[in-house]
């Protein structure tokens, strides 16, 4: 039994959620709330279902190809559902996981290093979500940046 790489490869390159937004025009000053969090159902659905897709024909299919989809449909995953989402530690497992059967697989050992880059950057891998806090100061929007 095989799958259809084609199909599984334009998943793994499907757009961001950032590509997402801008397609969808949900951060433009005419967007609503609702249509936010619409657009936003929608997209991280559409993630998570190709995800649980992917897992079932991982059942039958192990190898370097399916596993780096994996870690690319987890790299698009909402970052605000789970620290392990954030950390990006199932993007760093299915890609290691490519690696062990392709070393030179040169799209996974990107994505890794993309996702260990952007663990460093949030200050490292931790088991709860980390907590912002903004001072309000003197805001000047007349300002430009």
């Amino acid at each position: 039994m095989s799958y259809d790489r084609a199909l599984l490869k334009s998943w793994a390159e499907m757009e961001t959620w950032d590509e997402c937004l801008d397609r969808a025009g949900a951060l433009n000053k005419f967007s609503s709330k609702e249509g936010f969090d619409y657009v936003q159902k929608k997209y991280f659905s559409l993630v998570e279902n190709r995800i649980r897709q992917c897992k079932m024909i991982l059942r039958n299919h192990q190898d370097s190809f399916l596993y780096w989809v994996i870690a690319e449909l987890y790299d698009r995953a909402d970052l605000n559902q789970s620290p392990a989402y954030l950390y990006k530690r199932a993007v760093r497992y299915y890609a290691m996981k490519a690696l062990e059967f392709d070393p030179d697989f040169t799209k996974a050992r990107t994505l890794l290093a993309k996702a260990n880059d952007w663990v460093e950057f949030i200050g490292g891998d931790r088991d709860k979500m980390p907590e912002y806090e903004f001072e309000i100061g003197n805001f000047d929007d007349s300002k430009e940046f």
